[in-house]
């Protein structure tokens, strides 16, 4: 479960990422619809920034399990 949510979530950022980038650009071309300001929008936005703030959790920590191990091996 562990390994599978490590190899989904960088991914699932990456898709959050580019469904904002669509509708930033879609906002400027057209401002009458209005995707940035809605519900939805802001929900995803939610969704988008914890995913973003987990897989930055989980790359500082096997950052820091890499090196610990490393050095274990130096010494």
């Amino acid at each position: 479960m562990k390994k599978r949510l490590v190899r989904i979530l960088p991914h699932a950022t990456i898709v959050m990422v580019g469904m904002f980038m669509f509708f930033w650009v879609l906002d400027i071309m057209n401002p009458t619809m209005n995707l940035i300001n809605r519900k939805a929008s802001n929900k995803l936005m939610i969704i988008m920034l914890v995913l973003s703030l987990i897989t930055a959790i989980m790359n500082i920590y096997f950052e820091r399990k890499y090196d610990a191990l490393k050095n274990k091996e130096d010494k």
